[in-house]
């Protein structure tokens, strides 16, 4: 039976418990109370443009110049670099725009941002993103152009090293809508000594291929598990019965068992299992979803098995980037991958690739809430296991000891051409525990039925669900330099959010609706940030759904301490109704999808104060906060 917590001892628990800790012997811990000398953050500052278009990502990463005392925000939808004056951070105010496509016809989204000594550089996809990408250099004081150089495919984010001698990206290399392309993931490396000539480099993942000579290096938990090559069904007609039938021109390739996407021209694709093949016509385990519409004859309907093979090289997606402090290694996440490559920078290739394994929320510490439908604050101990699978990721240094943290949001493949998700009342589960238990219902709606899974979690690829997987591990972990996790969130997130916030905890991002993302990765930790403030060392992070940062100190990793948790976020704000009828902005509403955050310390900060810029992708808003 699972373990229901009702919101009272919820707040209790958050408020005495803390972060969980995880030691070399397995064993977890509770931080004790704070002291006086914890740090607040106050907002000071806010930039908000009236062009800015709701979830529209105009305000995604950002940077800061000390010298110019100005940010840099990545407006990503319209391949643009907003340039703001934080010359007072009480009233940021924009300076210019800077356009990637100026200096490269075929710029298309740009993705990241980074600034060191006087420069500025910017990750910019293709117009095509399967294609090769561009890096971009300014001069900050100017704004002049200074060069660029050629990347890999879909360039997702851009760091300097310490020194500044070097810039790296992670070029994930999604596959196209339909999975006909899917490009190599790789990481760049960059030579800006010269910024006018900067000279690339490339390190891949091509001799973990399957026939590659490290392949027996790459651990089998890494998720590999792309539908590039697959087998694109020609429909000839369908129907819509309580199990749906495909009429295909030639049905050959397909065995009972089998799964397959269906992509519509009116709704999202959609995963479906073949119960027979009869002809050329297949019978589905189901009927179509309502979110595949079929009833219009105009509807166009594309299917595709899940059949193909992406070789590792083009299945690993780098996401971010984490050098350590002096300059040696990089982490590089694999979110998708559930993964982390270690690089060697001076030997410039892949020193080793580290799975994450999961996170079991049966364990007392680790609860979560699992449905939108039950009407309830419901964080209990549930049978499933979160693949960590973290998006941002930052290094630091404390007591001369380097340590990696990774915001653990989640991250599931939905194409045209391939859709892993599916809910577990909607999954055929294998007749193994925990999916055989009588005291857990996996088909219930207010319990785990409505919680997201994945198809990679059928093992022995018979059809069925051999793994209870979930997405992300809604928390944020710190790991050591040679991959043990240290410590992890635990329930924080949801606890504190449902302590603060009561019913609104969960909520998305882009609608006031209460609890509306239990069943999917809950709070969704997106952005991290490190700073060393006086003697101690904090980590921030940004919950991308319910809004908000989170603050912890951390000088002891083993066993961080929550500080503070703030959000300026108005939950009776109507949000759907006021965009739809375009009578105020999205920003009225307050910051919605924190993305990124930038440490700012005193030294640097354009005041005594050391400072925290956020930026909030779905609000298009810069938010500047005072660190007292």
């Amino acid at each position: 039976m699972h373990l229901t917590r009702p919101l009272l001892a919820a707040a209790i628990l958050s408020a005495t418990v803390g972060l969980s800790a995880c030691g070399s012997d397995g064993k977890r811990a509770g931080g004790p109370g704070l002291d006086d000398q914890a740090i607040s953050l106050v907002q000071i500052g806010r930039f908000t443009s009236a062009d800015n278009q709701f979830d529209e990502s105009a305000a995604e990463i950002v940077a800061f110049d000390p010298e110019s005392a100005r940010t840099f925000v990545v407006n990503a939808q319209q391949g643009a670099l907003d340039v703001l004056s934080l010359e007072d951070p009480t009233n940021p105010v924009k300076v210019t725009t800077l356009l990637a496509g100026e200096h490269w016809p075929d710029a298309g989204a740009i993705n990241s941002v980074s600034v060191s000594d006087g420069l500025v550089a910017i990750a910019v996809e293709n117009r095509t993103k399967t294609s090769p990408g561009r890096v971009q250099i300014y001069n900050a004081a100017d704004l002049a152009f200074l060069g660029q150089a050629k990347v890999g495919s879909l360039p997702d984010m851009i760091t300097f090293t310490a020194d500044g001698r070097h810039l790296l990206t992670a070029n994930e290399g999604e596959p196209n809508a339909d999975y006909s392309i899917d490009p190599e993931g790789s990481v760049s490396v960059i030579n800006v000594e010269n910024p006018r000539q900067p000279i690339a480099s490339t390190i891949d993942f091509r001799a973990f291929n399957r026939d590659g000579e490290r392949a027996a290096e790459l651990p089998a938990q890494v998720r590999i598990f792309g539908n590039y090559g697959r087998t694109e069904l020609s429909i000839t007609g369908y129907r819509d019965d309580d199990q749906a039938r495909l009429m295909v021109a030639d049905a050959s390739a397909v065995k009972p068992g089998m799964w397959l996407t269906i992509a519509s021209s009116e709704g999202d694709p959609l995963p479906y299992r073949v119960a027979r093949v009869e002809g050329n016509t297949l019978t589905l385990t189901t009927g179509f979803d309502d979110d595949t519409e079929v009833e219009n004859e105009d509807t166009e309907l594309r299917a595709f098995l899940h059949d193909g093979q992406s070789s590792v090289a083009q299945d690993l997606e780098p996401e971010y980037i984490a050098v350590s402090p002096n300059d040696s290694k990089a982490w590089v996440t694999l979110q998708e991958n559930n993964a982390v490559a270690v690089i060697d920078l001076e030997e410039r290739r892949v020193e080793r690739i580290l799975a994450l394994g999961t996170k079991d929320h049966g364990m007392p510490g680790n609860e979560l809430d699992v449905s939108d439908k039950d009407d309830a604050i419901n964080i209990a101990n549930w049978p499933v296991l979160g693949m960590y699978m973290p998006d941002t990721i930052k290094s630091v240094a404390i007591n001369g000891e380097v340590y990696y943290l990774t915001a653990n949001e989640g991250d599931a493949r939905e194409y045209d051409g391939f859709v892993e998700e599916i809910r577990f009342k909607d999954a055929p589960l294998a007749d193994v525990a925990p999916f055989n238990r009588a005291d857990v219902d996996f088909s219930n709606k207010k319990h785990l039925g409505r919680l997201l899974t994945t198809l990679t979690a059928d093992t022995n690829s018979d059809g069925e669900l051999d793994l209870p997987l979930a997405y992300g591990a809604r928390s944020f972990s710190i790991w050591s330099a040679d991959g043990r996790l240290i410590a992890d969130s635990g329930s924080d997130f949801e606890t504190i959010t449902a302590e603060k916030l009561g019913a609104e905890f969960n909520n998305d991002n882009d609608e006031n609706s209460g609890d509306s993302r239990s069943d999917a990765k809950g709070p969704e930790p997106e952005a991290i940030e490190v700073a060393h403030i006086d003697d101690r060392t904090y980590a921030f992070i940004g919950l991308e759904r319910t809004g908000g940062i989170m603050v912890y100190d951390i000088s002891n990793p083993a066993s961080p301490r929550h500080v503070q948790y703030l959000n300026n976020r108005d939950f009776t704000y109507p949000i759907e109704d006021r965009i739809d009828d375009g009578n105020e902005p999205a920003w009225a509403a307050g910051d919605l999808g924190p993305e990124s955050i930038l440490f700012v310390s005193a030294a640097d900060a354009p005041g005594d104060s050391p400072l925290l810029i956020v930026g909030n992708e779905v609000s298009g808003t810069t938010t500047i906060y005072e660190i007292r």
